[in-house]
C-alpha cells in the first residue's frame, strides 16, 4: 500500500515544515559545534521523554489536535503533527539548551516562544485544543528542559539509573518512529475485533513499543550467549498472543513484524554499545568510569 498523501498541499503544512527546517539546521549547528556523541544520545532520550508525554496527553486523553493536512487520513495526520512537535521541535530545543548550558532564563524564554507559536497555530487553525490549556505548555516546558539537563549531568556523573533510563528511552523513540512508518505504508494495524479504529491502533502501538524496548534492554543487560534467542522467542510469542486476542489484524502482520524485530535487535545492540562506550562502566564496582 502506498503512502496516502494529500495531492494538494494546503497552507496548513507550511508552518510545520518551516519549523522543521529551522530546528534541523539548529541541530546540525549544535552537533557540529559540540562534536560530542553524548548530545546525539541525549536527543533520542528527549524524544523518548516526549513520546511518553504525548502518549498520555494526545493518544489516550486527546488533549489537543494537530492539523498539518499532509496525510489523507485525519488521525494519522494528527499523529504526524505530534511527531513534528514532540518528536522533533521540543526535543531539539531541549538538547540545544543542555548542550550550551543555557540557564533557566533561556529555558523560560524558549518556553514563551513555543507558547507564542501555539497561539499562532491556533489562530491559523492548524492546531486545536480540547482540555489542554496554554499555560500548561508554559509550565511543563521548563520542567522538561530541566530534566534534559539533569539526565545529561547524571550520565556525566556516572549514574547507572540514568544510563538505563537513557538506553530505554532512546530505543523507545526509534521503536515508535519505525512502527509509525510501517503504519503509514499500510503494513501494520492494531485494534480490538474485526473492525479497528485508528484511535485504537495509536493507543496499542506505543504500549507495544514500550514493552519491546524493555525486552531489548533487559536481554542486553543479561549478556548471555542466548540473549538474542530469548529476545526473539519473547517477541514472537507476544505477536502470536496479540494475534490470538485479535489485536493484530492478520497473520501477514506477524511476518512483517519479524524482520522489524531482527532490525531492532541489531539497532539496539549498536545503540546500547554506543551509550556504554560514551558512558563506560567500571566492571569492578559497577560505576561508570566516564573516560572520554
Amino acid at each position: 500500500m502506498k503512502l496516502l498523501l494529500r495531492k494538494k498541499k494546503p497552507k496548513n503544512s507550511t508552518p510545520f515544515l518551516i519549523l522543521l527546517i529551522i530546528h534541523f539546521f539548529i541541530l546540525i549547528y549544535t552537533l557540529f559545534k559540540k562534536r560530542d556523541k553524548s548530545y546525539l544520545i541525549l536527543l533520542f532520550t528527549n524524544i523518548g521523554f516526549s513520546y511518553f508525554f504525548e502518549y498520555f496527553v494526545l493518544n489516550l486523553f486527546q488533549g489537543y489536535r494537530y492539523k498539518p493536512r499532509i496525510l489523507k487520513n485525519n488521525y494519522q495526520d494528527n499523529i504526524l503533527g505530534a511527531i513534528f512537535s514532540q518528536g522533533t521541535y521540543v526535543p531539539i530545543a531541549a538538547t540545544v539548551l543542555t548542550a550550551f548550558s543555557l540557564g533557566f532564563r533561556w529555558k523560560l524564554l524558549v518556553a514563551i516562544g513555543y507558547v507564542s507559536i501555539e497561539r499562532l497555530f491556533i489562530s491559523m487553525k492548524v492546531f486545536g485544543k480540547k482540555w489542554w490549556k496554554t499555560y500548561y505548555t508554559l509550565f511543563f516546558l521548563p520542567i522538561y528542559f530541566t530534566c534534559s539537563d539533569i539526565c545529561h549531568r547524571l550520565l556525566k556523573n556516572n549514574h547507572p539509573v540514568a544510563q538505563g533510563l537513557t538506553s530505554y528511552l532512546t530505543i523507545t523513540s526509534i521503536n515508535v518512529s519505525i512502527l509509525f512508518l510501517l503504519t503509514l505504508f499500510g503494513k501494520l494495524k492494531f485494534g480490538f475485533g474485526v473492525i479497528n479504529s485508528w484511535r485504537e491502533h495509536f493507543i496499542i502501538v506505543p504500549g507495544y513499543s514500550f514493552i519491546l524496548s524493555a525486552v531489548l534492554l533487559i536481554t542486553y543487560k543479561v549478556k548471555t550467549r542466548l540473549s538474542t534467542y530469548y529476545r526473539m522467542i519473547f517477541v514472537v510469542i507476544l505477536d502470536f498472543f496479540l494475534y490470538q486476542k485479535n489485536l493484530l489484524n492478520n497473520k501477514k502482520t506477524i511476518l512483517i513484524l519479524f524482520p522489524f524485530h531482527i532490525l531492532m535487535c541489531f539497532i539496539s545492540n549498536k545503540l546500547f554499545n554506543m551509550i556504554y562506550k560514551v558512558y563506560p562502566v567500571d566492571s569492578k564496582n559497577g560505576i561508570q568510569s566516564n573516560k572520554q
